[in-house]
């Protein structure tokens, strides 16, 4: 890659969802990405922001585009939830109301500098499937996911219309390919969309866990053995709220095996679902666990 990127790995990839992060970016350093997090960055208030107001909501994660600006011209940002705000605000900035001058004007005093609107927000996702990207993978590849029966999850915050211009948001195939790329078998199903029920996890805790049992009896049912995620959100609320045994990966935890990297087992050990019976599969069978 030429110019460096910025990366917002945002609160859930530093804490529950560290695997993510981890994975992320070591499989961004082993492809020669240059990137660098951006400092002294805040949470963008996607779970919560706009339960205190749609000003704090569209500020925060503004703060960040602003610091990224300072980057590079290319944010990235692994966590689905994280992804759709700042791209949406990026969106609800350009349109140019009078709401949004009003808010940007007292961000930008706030901070004392302009926002110059120069920032592309872009999933990792997007960033590993450009044919580039795809052809080092293919380079670089040293274990494959072959006999592995993969279903890709995108989850219903990744493709929204209007806010990921990426892929298709009916059916998306980024992750598919990807997946194929790695040689995992990606099973056919009609559920890699729907809600998983992460947003009201804790006001309606019945209502994620049955949806949560719909999402992972229909993948198992396609002939899943595991599936695929970009979402903190989701991969936490499939892996704890299910009683099937079918565990959720990162697709960049995937790549990173795929392409060799010794850390890998560490990450699988964080899994609420034990992801032996999976990896065993994987060529010189690799550790998972709990």
């Amino acid at each position: 890659m030429g110019e460096r990127l910025g990366y917002y790995p945002g609160c859930s990839l530093h804490t529950s969802a560290r695997e993510y992060d981890l994975s992320c970016r070591a499989v961004l350093r082993a492809l020669g990405v240059d990137y660098a997090e951006i400092p002294d960055w805040n949470c963008c208030g996607a779970s919560s922001a706009h339960g205190a107001g749609h000003a704090l909501s569209r500020a925060l994660p503004l703060r960040n585009l602003m610091i990224a600006e300072d980057v590079g011209e290319d944010l990235i940002v692994p966590c689905a939830a994280c992804y759709s705000i700042l791209r949406s605000t990026s969106g609800y900035l350009q349109k140019k109301s009078a709401e949004a001058r009003e808010l940007q004007a007292k961000v930008e005093q706030v901070l004392g500098k302009p926002y110059r609107e120069k920032v592309r927000v872009s999933h990792p996702l997007d960033l590993l499937t450009k044919p580039e990207m795809l052809n080092k993978i293919k380079g670089q590849l040293s274990t494959s996911l072959n006999g592995i029966k993969l279903a890709p999850y995108y989850g219903c915050f990744l493709v929204r219309p209007e806010i990921a211009a990426f892929d298709d948001q009916e059916q998306p195939q980024k992750m598919d390919i990807l997946l194929r790329e790695l040689g995992a078998e990606v099973v056919r199903w009609s559920y890699k969309t729907e809600c998983c029920g992460g947003g009201v996890g804790i006001t309606e805790g019945s209502v994620a866990s049955s949806l949560v049992e719909k999402l992972v009896r229909e993948a198992k049912k396609a002939g899943a053995e595991a599936v695929v995620t970009a979402c903190p959100l989701c991969q936490a609320n499939l892996e704890g709220r299910q009683t099937q045994g079918l565990p959720a990966f990162y697709f960049t935890e995937l790549v990173g095996l795929a392409l060799g990297i010794s850390a890998s087992k560490r990450w699988f050990k964080s899994h609420l679902v034990d992801t032996t019976p999976v990896l065993s599969k994987v060529q010189g069978g690799i550790s998972g666990g709990r």
